[in-house]
């Protein structure tokens, strides 16, 4: 009797535990092939809020080959600061082929559960290629918390730049293409006398 007692107790409690399993945070480069000198975005976007789970801190890393991309710059989304109160202190700091990244919310649980976005953009990355070949990013993620302060259960999704080097013209086609022009000239002019 007990026994069944405590394993119908058991499956009502594990009914009542909120499911987290569609959170993702992903990786999206705004181009998956680039040139060598070309500027790329990336965005680190989370998936899978709604309206009785909000975002209300993180702290992830981005891996990538120091030898193929320079990180430039990161622009921070605005779903952490609903409130617009500015306290939401976002921070970054890089390492030899990591970035790391850390935002926390003090807005209410309330704000953040009525007005935070199922879907948003974290951040957005921005590099430089200095170097042909594929680069991963790889997505480490040390937390996420909800507007309860209690741990969020992610999946994470990294992304691959492709860099290739633009391939000048030899200094031969200049020389063709002058020739084929002559050629063409010549031609026009035989068939104008004839």
């Amino acid at each position: 009797m007990y026994k069944k007692l405590l394993c119908w107790g058991a499956l009502l409690y594990a009914l009542t535990l909120p499911v987290q399993a569609g959170v993702v945070v992903s990786i999206n480069p705004a181009a998956p092939e680039i040139s060598v000198a070309d500027s790329v975005a990336f965005s680190i976007d989370i998936t899978g809020l709604d309206s009785s789970l909000a975002l209300s801190s993180y702290e992830l890393s981005v891996g990538f080959d120091p030898t193929l991309l320079h990180f430039d710059s990161v622009i921070f989304g605005n779903q952490l600061d609903l409130a617009a109160q500015g306290q939401n202190f976002p921070s970054v700091t890089t390492e030899l082929g990591w970035v790391h990244l850390i935002e926390f919310s003090f807005d209410d649980s309330t704000v953040l559960l009525e007005q935070q976005a199922d879907n948003f953009t974290l951040a957005n990355l921005y590099f430089t290629a200095i170097d042909s070949g594929i680069s991963s990013l790889n997505l480490s993620l040390h937390s996420l918390a909800d507007s309860e302060t209690n741990l969020i259960d992610a999946n994470s999704q990294g992304a691959a730049v492709s860099i290739t080097s633009a391939v000048p013209l030899p200094s031969g086609v200049w020389l063709f293409i002058s020739g084929l022009g002559l050629l063409l000239h010549r031609q026009r002019a035989l068939q104008d006398k004839n």
